[in-house]
């Protein structure tokens, strides 16, 4: 990765810590705090899309990268939901590690299997960063064993942890054949940007679907009713995934843009001390120490 690379993913990190931030303090459903996120930040971006469209043409585009976009959009919704049901059961210290261990390893093994090579020091630094993920959310080291992780708020961060495995692998896919498709017409910059817009509608629509088939509807007027604080959150949240999906147009694997993230524990961490007030134990000390050491070693 470059240095410039590195310093978009760092700074996404710290604006994702933010709004993790603000979908912990939301005491609305994280549905509707999704559904109207998701749905702030593609409306901001649809006059991008439609300038984007109208300039390369919508044939353009490949049968199969509506399929990837759909999957994707699936996947995020597994993981904001999954995210929004844990931080309603444990503290943002638990649920935000805990969400972002899994899919360093998970994404790794994906992208070795479609191809790309990973040695054995990248594999040392993954292991560090999901101990330390591990380690995080316990109160001592007496409790690191198997029965300390069995309660609800860890079991939907595991869920939120498929999803973000599951986009993390998909976008990259997606953006190499938008590229491939359209690389001629545009620039891939500007093609990261249309990728971030329709993958907000991909997000909105799974959560709308969802909402009507579990007979929800009253969730639509709860979004309505927080738009204000929404559209802070999904700019912000646009912001976050914007800088990474340009970060992945400048590197081959997407394992050290996902690892690389992970760094966002460490802010959500102290935002967590300073504005929810939670609590700082040497446990959460230690897992932050070893969060850096594995970023180090995974980017050497």
């Amino acid at each position: 990765m470059t240095l410039f690379a590195v310093a978009l993913v760092v700074f996404s990190a710290l604006l994702h810590a933010g709004w993790n931030i603000l979908g912990k303090s939301n005491q609305v459903s994280g549905a509707a705090f999704f559904l109207a996120t998701s749905s702030a930040a593609a409306t901001l971006l649809t006059p991008y899309l439609i300038w984007y469209l109208n300039t390369i043409g919508l044939e353009s585009l490949p049968p199969v990268f509506w399929k990837l976009l759909l999957v994707s959009g699936i996947s995020q919704m597994v993981y904001l939901l999954g995210l929004g049901l844990a931080y309603k059961h444990a503290d943002i210290g638990v649920v935000y590690p805990m969400a972002r261990a899994l899919p360093v390893l998970m994404v790794g093994v994906g992208t070795v299997v479609l191809g790309h090579q990973l040695e054995p020091l990248h594999w040392f630094g993954f292991a560090l960063i999901t101990l330390g993920c591990l380690v995080v959310p316990l109160d001592s080291f007496k409790q690191l064993n198997f029965s300390s992780y069995l309660n609800l708020g860890v079991l939907w961060a595991l869920v939120a942890a498929v999803g973000t495995t599951g986009y993390s692998i998909i976008d990259k896919e997606a953006l190499l054949l938008i590229n491939q498709s359209v690389g001629e017409l545009i620039a891939d910059q500007y093609s990261s940007v249309f990728y971030l817009g329709i993958q907000f509608w991909a997000i909105a629509m799974p959560i709308s679907v969802y909402l009507l088939a579990t007979k929800q509807r009253e969730q639509f007027g709860v979004a309505w009713n927080i738009r204000r604080s929404a559209l802070i959150a999904g700019s912000m949240m646009a912001a976050t995934y914007g800088l990474v999906l340009f970060a992945m147009t400048m590197t081959d694997n997407v394992s050290f843009v996902v690892a690389l993230r992970q760094i966002s524990i460490v802010f959500g961490l102290i935002m967590g001390v300073i504005f929810l007030k939670e609590k700082w134990y040497l446990t959460r000390g230690v897992g932050v120490l070893l969060i850096l050491i594995g970023l180090v070693l995974s980017l050497s």
